[in-house]
């Protein structure tokens, strides 16, 4: 009988021991940052309902999502230029439409986090030694052993979105690099290492021709012109060689305020599963939203005032009622309109019954 034991308690030591794919899968992720997708084979449902995922993340540019979804599908399914990133594309619009929340989910879905998104000021990359700092100095410089600010994240994440913001302020000898890059796939760093750009994305974010699209929301003249002039606008200022070599220029268009409202929803589902996380339910009254969009919103800045508001405003209250123990396990906190639109009021319904309403006005300084 103790002998019988024994077998059976080695027989279930053998089966905890048991390592399945996925488990080797997901250590190799963590390893290399090469997604569990592309080892388990299920990057083909991943491709397919791309733009589906991408919508749920990024409000009111459909018609962009649906350009980089597509062109990364075209890019993943055929591979006709297997040498080459798996897309390559130029964001235009002004700040706060999404351009880089686009970067983040795109990294998401096809990397299994937004951690593999890597951003890089292209302001930073002006005059003198600006290819050095991306690619690593040559063996004769002071700077050879720092290694490329660019190269050296790519050699150790290979499986990247690479987002260069503001292109249009690099040195014109950076570019030339991005022209190598697009068309190879490959870059030479300062110690003579290959870096293969094969299994990244890459985004450059532009501001050109942002004053057309502002035009265009002002109904001075049709979104359509706008997009012209802005597209006119960037023929001028890159080379033909480097557009070309892009699988996409993409034009985000403003933000108006019914998109905005789907923002301010966004934002407030992201504030309810922070307060989940602590086992607190929350809801907000379309009302309350309504005053959210009110205070917060600004055209020209697009969603960035609405995330500032919210961590300003709402997050401060919340934060403030988890300290003082008015909201506790099991609260249920429920965000209404003050009676007179201005403000919100935030009543409290604990296991023990209800807490007193709190009422705040809004600041009326908008945050841009």
């Amino acid at each position: 009988m103790m002998q019988i034991d024994s077998q059976e308690k080695e027989e279930d030591t053998v089966k905890k021991a048991i390592v399945a794919p996925n488990h080797v899968a997901q250590a190799v992720r963590r390893c290399t940052g090469i997604p569990v997708s592309t080892l388990d084979q299920e990057e083909k449902d991943r491709l397919i309902h791309l733009a589906d995922r991408l919508h749920e993340r990024v409000v009111g540019q459909d018609e962009a999502v649906n350009l980089v979804a597509e062109a990364v599908l075209r890019s993943r399914a055929s591979r006709d230029q297997p040498g080459q990133p798996i897309g390559s594309f130029l964001f235009l619009g002004l700040t706060g439409v999404g351009k880089t929340d686009l970067a983040k989910a795109l990294a998401e879905q096809l990397f299994d986090s937004e951690k593999m998104l890597v951003r890089i000021d292209m302001s930073e990359y002006v005059g003198f030694g600006a290819v050095a700092r991306l690619i690593g100095a040559a063996p004769s410089c002071i700077a050879y052993d720092d290694g490329g600010q660019l190269t050296e994240i790519v050699r150790r994440r290979p499986y990247s979105v690479i987002l260069f913001d503001e292109v249009e302020k690099a040195d014109p000898l950076v570019l030339n690099v991005f022209i190598q890059l697009l068309d190879d796939g490959v870059l030479t760093d300062g110690k003579g290492r290959t870096v293969d750009f094969k299994n990244t994305i890459i985004i450059m974010t532009s501001n050109l021709g942002a004053e057309h699209l502002t035009a265009g929301m002002a109904g001075e003249s049709t979104m359509e012109a706008a997009k012209e002039l802005v597209i006119k606008k960037v023929h001028k200022h890159f080379k033909p060689e480097f557009l070309n070599r892009l699988s996409e220029v993409v034009i985000f268009e403003p933000l108006l305020h019914d998109k905005l409202k789907e923002i301010v929803k966004i934002q407030m589902k992201s504030v309810t599963a922070r307060v989940a996380a602590k086992s607190i339910s929350l809801s907000a009254s379309d009302a309350a939203l309504d005053v959210i969009l009110l205070e917060s919103c600004n055209l020209m800045y697009g969603a960035r005032p609405i995330r500032r508001w919210v961590q300003k405003n709402v997050m401060t209250v919340l934060s403030r009622m988890l300290l003082k123990g008015e909201a506790v396990e099991g609260s249920t906190i429920v965000i209404d309109a003050t009676d007179d639109k201005t403000g919100l009021k935030y009543e409290v319904l604990n296991p023990q019954g209800k807490s007193p309403v709190v009422e705040l006005s809004c600041d009326k300084t908008k945050v841009t």
